[in-house]
């Protein structure tokens, strides 16, 4: 599912989400277990917009896209890479196995992600770190917001972890902070 705030695209032929100011993507398989941390963290994203909608008093964001990418935010990169018009800053949302304790949120820069992520094409991984370096090169911010998952199967298995399902709500505050922090957010605007 895709949302998107904000003005009307300039022009009709680009989809919202290259002309958004702020774009989050929510990364990764939820039917390969922790790995569908990205899609649920979208998923309450969504809902949180579309009811500020209905009351917008509750929150408001910088114009703002908010995609549940799944399994597809290769496409979506490469697309931002290849465009014309991109966002000011992606804010990408996956499981990620550092170390650390299950269920951690912690940012992590396009720099220090492993080099063999750069041809990354594992379900349960961030885009290629190649892409995201040419965006960043051409200007846009990339943040990274990753998870360190308790279970990422080697089949099928649906369902988070109550560790990582307990990182839900925290790292769509942490989206929305970042979100209104980079892009000056005004209340009342």
């Amino acid at each position: 599912m895709v949302l998107c705030m904000g003005s009307e695209s300039p022009d009709e032929e680009l989809p919202k989400w290259c002309t958004a100011e702020v774009l989050v993507l929510g990364c990764g398989n939820p039917l390969m277990g922790d790995d569908g941390l990205g899609p649920a963290v979208a998923e309450l994203l969504l809902s949180r917009i579309a009811s500020s909608k209905a009351a917008p008093q509750k929150s408001q964001w910088a114009p703002s896209c908010v995609i549940n990418a799944g399994t597809g935010s290769r496409g979506i990169i490469f697309n931002l890479v290849a465009g014309p018009v991109r966002p000011k800053l992606i804010i990408i949302i996956d499981a990620l196995n550092a170390g650390k304790r299950p269920g951690e949120l912690f940012w992590v820069n396009v720099e220090d992600l492993s080099i063999e992520k750069a041809e990354d094409f594992s379900l349960h991984m961030t885009p290629a770190s190649n892409m995201l370096l040419d965006l960043q090169k051409a200007g846009v911010e990339i943040r990274i917001l990753a998870c360190q998952p308790k279970n990422l199967p080697e089949f099928m298995s649906e369902g988070l972890s109550p560790e990582v399902l307990a990182a839900v709500g925290p790292a769509a505050e942490m989206v929305m902070d970042e979100a209104m922090k980079r892009h000056g957010h005004q209340a009342g605007k």
